[in-house]
């Protein structure tokens, strides 16, 4: 680090110097040059004057008076070549000054933005990891709104900001950026951006209504009509306008793609009266795919936390990669929980069918007792995590919730 800092220093003063060279530069020979030049002149102008005498063109008061005129020019030149001399000084000053200046700024950039706000970062990421990952979402997402400043067709980037959105829990700002994205890609129209789009304005509304986004929803089904999201957003929707056989034909299909167990826990408590609601006769259940990957988790709370357990609390238990990207793998979601108790996780419960256990080697399990209804972790809840790779996914693995989210 301390190398780097010197050659850093290196370079910007080189640079320095290089810039202002012409700053640098020694007036005396010029001054010099100019001197002579003006003696020459004057030597000359008098021989001049002298030859007009001589001649009988010229009093000799007139040629006393041109003698006196040429001589005080002769000294003002001198004057002026003497203060050019002064200046050099003060133009050498100016250029370093210039060069302290340039180097003074290159290292508050370096400080800004280089090394040091990286070895901070990290430093916090060790303090509390939680608040890192925040500090390093708002980061990105204030880059990306600079860029999309510059950029405001960028589709794909409207989008992204929408998702970082979503995670901050900004979903007046998913929505429009959302909505953006859409917009700029009326020609292709993507799925996943019409379903997060409609989703934003729901969570928006303080009662959580989708009504007004169903079409968004069925646009994005008509894209991909077995998309997981858009078959349960829709449903919902349908519902609340009072539609009980959409809901019904949207939800029927949903439980036969094996959604994930929250929902097909809510699929299996709202179809039969939805079925006997329009009429018809509601089909059995498919058998459950096999899991390629099964963790079997047992949960229990730290003595030391027990007193921070706040009625109404819910468990989370959801499985990450690794090495890998940060959504959930897997997620188990238990209302107010008895603990200890055991929790599965395996691949019915993957959101993406490329996102899911099997998909990867090594997990970090987390356990969250949480008072939000959101998957972000809030201040006060209690949670603890443990490692996991395939070799284990046989034996139930122990986790203890023994740390509190400051």
């Amino acid at each position: 680090m301390t190398l780097l800092i010197v050659v850093m220093a290196a370079i910007a003063v080189a640079a320095g110097l290089w810039l202002t060279r012409p700053l640098w530069a020694r007036a005396t020979a010029a001054t010099l040059r100019r001197k002579r030049a003006n003696v020459i002149a004057y030597e000359t102008r008098v021989a001049e004057i002298d030859a007009d005498v001589a001649a009988g063109t010229l009093d000799a008061e007139s040629a006393q008076q041109l003698r006196d005129e040429a001589g005080a020019r002769l000294l003002d030149d001198a004057a002026a070549a003497a203060e050019a001399g002064e200046s050099a000084p003060r133009r050498r000053g100016l250029a370093l000054a210039l060069v302290l200046l340039l180097g003074a700024l290159a290292g508050l950039g370096y400080w800004l933005e280089g090394s040091w706000r990286t070895r901070a970062l990290i430093e916090l990421a060790q303090r509390d990891p939680q608040a890192a990952e925040q500090q390093m979402i708002d980061g990105m997402v204030g880059q990306l709104e600079r860029r999309l400043k510059s950029a405001p067709d960028d589709a794909q980037g409207w989008a992204m900001l929408g998702r970082a959105y979503l995670v901050l829990q900004r979903y007046s700002d998913a929505a429009q950026a959302y909505s953006r994205a859409n917009a700029l890609s009326v020609a292709q129209p993507q799925a996943e951006w019409l379903i997060a789009a409609g989703a934003a304005q729901g969570m928006a509304n303080p009662q959580r209504d989708l009504r007004p986004a169903r079409p968004l929803f069925e646009q994005a089904l008509t894209l991909d009509p077995g998309n997981v999201e858009a078959l349960w957003y829709a449903g919902l929707a349908a519902l609340q306008a009072d539609d009980a056989a959409a809901a019904y034909a949207h939800w029927l299909k949903l439980r036969e793609l094996s959604p994930p167990e929250d929902l097909a826990a809510i699929l299996d408590q709202q179809l039969p009266a939805l079925a006997a609601k329009t009429g018809q006769t509601l089909p059995p259940k498919p058998a459950a795919a096999p899991s390629g990957v099964q963790l079997t988790v047992h949960v229990r709370l730290a003595d030391a936390l027990r007193a921070q357990l706040k009625p109404g609390m819910t468990l989370m238990v959801f499985a990450k990669a690794e090495n890998g990207p940060p959504m959930p793998l897997a997620v188990q979601r238990i209302a107010s929980p008895q603990l200890p108790l055991s929790v599965t996780l395996d691949d019915s419960q993957a959101m993406m069918p490329a996102m899911k256990l099997s998909a990867f080697e090594r997990w970090v399990v987390t356990a969250r007792l949480t008072s939000g209804a959101g998957a972000q972790a809030l201040s006060g809840d209690l949670e603890g995590s443990h490692p996991a790779s395939r070799a284990e996914a046989g034996s139930p693995l122990e986790l203890v919730i023994d740390r509190q989210v400051p």
